[in-house]
This record gives structure tokens, C-alpha cells and sequence, in this order.
């Protein structure tokens, strides 16, 4: 079995009792005899389920890549798309699995399970690779989490571990220590519908307060304006045109549209344009909390979020805002990637770099499906969006804090190519005392 959960480090009777050899009396064979049937019974009858895998022949495999030069292993992954694949097929084998272990997968025997173990867990390269690294690297235990199908269908996601040996002969038998996190990762997807329901709440009744807000402000100057209009329609309308009167009313009318407009600007300015509280920021931080923020939802659909942001960049910003603005630009990105089911990678990227001297310019680029051209024009305006459940004021909110800060936003795409989402924002680099 083979992620991304930070588990307990836990340690397990070795179930490999076959190195074990009887040397002295008969005492001591029965001694041993006793000690490898209850080590066989503790791990047959352990209440976590234990799969034991072959993996000597993968073992000798990084160790000959190693010997060839090989330095970078996702790098020789990306350029050999097969080879995890190649591996499962040629050498890795099960060895045995506990009690637990089938009850997991709904198997009425080992022998059932085996016929069908490589089809419940076939090569995955998120999961696989963690153990490849881990090997490559020297280190001495790896987990991670992998989604599995029981014989009856059943889901089940899980977080695994395993220790590695520093005997290579040992790989012949690793142990994969599964927990069930069914429970858990239904709870956390209930926790995440209550909260998408409250946030869409919330913006439903922000748009309908300020709707209401509105309505409320600007319906008596826009009633007095019809009312001057009226007025002068019917001073012009007599025999005798009271042209005075007439003009006076349309007068009238121009103030109190004047007002309508003023009133729209208020609120326009209250929404957009509230006091920053603006302080010199390290970038790698800020986009470090965004990303903290936005990790579970990324992790759940298997996107892998990366940055590139020098330590020394600092921005002139409000944390939370701009954590705002990071935030809903990189969820807009993990959607468009799991809309399209061809990404030919599943990566989101943050970007930080200079812009001049006294900017910095922030890039958030996804693999998705891109953006339609028509819909670019009109991207941050209010109410605008392509998502179904959207309220379309994502973007328009991002837009506003931006520029509150002195700085633009902007989107580039090519159908088909993903998505840049790029702002500005004052900041420099720091120069060392």
C-alpha cells in the first residue's frame, strides 16, 4: 500500500521469523518454536491491517539508478512515465497480509485477496513514488495516504506507513501499516459542505444587504427626480407653456439624480475602499499562509501547489487581504483544474519576482481548461463568473483590495493551456545592513 498525513511513528514485531535458526539444546528450539508462533500470532491477529510486500528487486532498482548518476528521481519519473508501472509489474509481489488487513478489503481468505491484490492496488505514482523517494533518499520510514476499492466496491481512504530497513535483504519483506480514515475524512467533508454553506450564506446575505442598502438610499431621490420630470412635463403641457416653472422642475429633477449618483458612490466607496492597514510583509510568508490555508482542499483532489519566491521580497500589504485575494485565486485554480479531466499535470503554481523597483509582481497560474476569451473582458466585474454555483464576486473583491493597495490585477490564457491570474503590489527587495 502506498501520499500525505503526519501519523505517530509506531514500531511492530517483525513478522520475518524465517532467519531465525534453532543452535543450541532442545530447551532452547522449543524456546524459539514458542517465540515465532506468538510473533506470528501477533501479527496475524493485530487489530491494524498489516500488508507484507516484496520490494527487494525495487530496492536493487534505485540502488542501480543511484549508481547510474541518477540525482533527481522525480525528474527521472517525469522523463520515464512508465516505469513505476514497470516496476509493479516485474518486481513487486505480496507476501501476506493479517486479519485485519482482509477485513479491510472484505476478502474471505488470503487466497482470495491475493488473486486479486494487484487490481485493488495498482501502480499509483503519488503513492508508489513516496516510497521510491524515501528509498532514494536513505531515509528510514515513509507514509502517505491512498484512496482503495475493497472486493465489494467499497471506498476507503487511508493514511499508510512503513519503515524501511537498512539491510537491503529485508525489502523482501516491508510491512505497509494501514489506518482506516473513513470516519475521519467523513467528518472533514461534512465540516467543508457546513462551511462552503455558511460562506455562500454569507455572501448571498452581504449581496442582499447591500441590494437592500441601495434600494433603500437611492428610491427617494430617484422618486423626487420622476416627480420634477412629471412636473415638468405638465407646466410645459398647458396652453400657455410656464417655461419658468418648467425649467425649475428640471432643475430639480438634475439634483436629485445628482444625489442618486452620490449616494451610489458612498456606497461604492465604503465597499471598496476601506481604510488599508498596510505593513511591510516577507512575500514567502504571506503566500506561505495562503497556501496553508487552501492545502486540504488542494490535497483532497491530488493537485500539487508549488512556489517560487525569493525569502528576501518583502510587500507592502495587509496580511490578510492579500491572504484573501492568494486564497481565492488559488481555489479558483484547484476548480478549473478538477473541471478538466485531461490536465496534463495537476499543479497549481505561485510566483513572486521584482516589478521595477519599488513593485512586486505575483503570478498564479493553473493547469486547467484556460479562460474563454470573450469571458476575460469582463473577469472582475461584479456578478460575473463561468461556475454554476459562483457568485461572481470573488474576483471583483480581489480587484478592489488590490487596487486599494496601489496595485492592478490581470488574467492571461490560451484555450486550452491553463490559466495566470498576475497582480501588483508595492514592495522591493531587502538589502542587507
Amino acid at each position: 500500500m502506498t501520499g500525505r498525513h503526519n501519523i505517530l511513528s509506531m514500531s511492530y514485531p517483525d513478522t520475518d521469523v524465517s532467519a531465525h535458526r534453532c543452535t543450541s539444546d532442545e530447551d532452547g528450539c522449543s524456546r524459539m518454536e514458542s517465540s515465532r508462533v506468538l510473533v506470528d500470532e501477533t501479527f496475524r491477529f493485530a487489530p491494524i491491517p498489516i500488508l507484507v510486500e516484496d520490494w527487494s528487486g525495487i530496492r536493487q532498482w534505485v540502488d542501480d539508478r543511484k549508481a547510474e548518476g541518477v540525482t533527481d528521481l522525480d525528474a527521472y519519473l517525469d522523463d520515464n512515465p512508465t516505469a513505476i508501472q514497470q516496476l509493479r509489474d516485474r518486481h513487486h509481489h505480496f507476501v501476506d497480509a493479517n486479519e485485519a488487513a482482509l477485513t479491510l478489503f472484505d476478502a474471505e481468505s488470503r487466497e482470495a485477496f491475493f488473486v486479486v491484490a494487484k487490481a485493488l492496488l495498482p501502480a499509483s505514482r503519488p503513492s508508489n513514488s513516496k516510497v521510491l523517494k524515501a528509498i532514494f533518499n536513505g531515509e528510514t520510514a515513509c507514509q502517505g495516504e491512498r484512496t482503495l476499492t475493497s472486493l465489494t466496491g467499497r471506498t476507503i481512504p487511508i493514511v499508510w506507513r512503513c519503515s524501511l530497513p537498512a539491510d537491503p535483504a529485508r525489502y523482501a519483506r516491508l510491512h505497509f501499516y494501514a489506518f482506516d480514515i473513513s470516519e475521519y475524512q467523513e467528518n472533514i467533508n461534512r465540516l467543508q459542505v457546513m462551511r462552503a454553506d455558511m460562506a455562500r450564506a454569507g455572501r448571498i446575505a452581504l449581496v442582499g444587504q447591500l441590494a437592500a442598502s441601495i434600494t433603500h438610499e437611492i428610491s427617494q431621490p430617484l422618486s423626487a427626480t420622476r416627480t420634477s420630470i412629471e412636473a415638468a412635463a405638465r407646466w410645459l403641457d398647458r396652453e400657455q407653456p410656464e417655461m419658468a416653472e418648467a425649467m425649475a422642475s428640471v432643475r430639480d429633477a438634475g439634483r436629485w439624480a445628482r444625489d442618486a449618483t452620490d449616494i451610489c458612490h458612498r456606497l461604492r466607496g465604503f465597499m471598496m475602499h476601506t481604510p488599508v492597514q498596510a505593513r511591510l510583509q516577507s512575500a514567502a510568508e504571506v503566500v506561505a499562509s495562503a497556501i496553508y490555508l487552501i492545502s486540504p482542499e488542494a490535497g483532497a483532489r491530488e493537485i500539487e501547489v508549488e512556489t517560487s519566491v525569493d525569502a528576501g521580497l518583502r510587500v507592502f500589504v495587509d496580511r490578510v487581504q492579500l491572504q484573501q485575494v492568494l486564497g481565492n485565486l488559488l481555489l479558483n485554480g484547484i476548480h478549473a483544474i478538477e473541471a478538466t479531466s485531461d490536465a496534463r499535470a495537476r499543479k497549481l503554481s505561485v510566483l513572486v519576482e521584482p516589478e521595477g523597483e519599488s513593485s512586486l509582481l505575483f503570478k498564479v497560474v493553473d493547469t486547467g481548461h484556460g479562460i474563454d476569451a470573450m469571458l476575460l473582458e469582463t473577469l472582475f466585474q461584479p456578478f460575473a463568473t463561468s461556475k454554476a454555483e459562483g457568485m461572481g464576486m470573488g474576483l471583483s473583491i480581489s480587484r478592489s483590495i488590490i487596487e486599494a493597495h496601489g496595485g492592478r490585477i490581470w488574467a492571461e490564457s490560451a484555450e486550452g493551456t491553463g490559466a495566470t491570474f498576475c497582480f501588483t503590489l508595492p514592495g522591493a527587495k531587502a538589502f542587507a545592513a
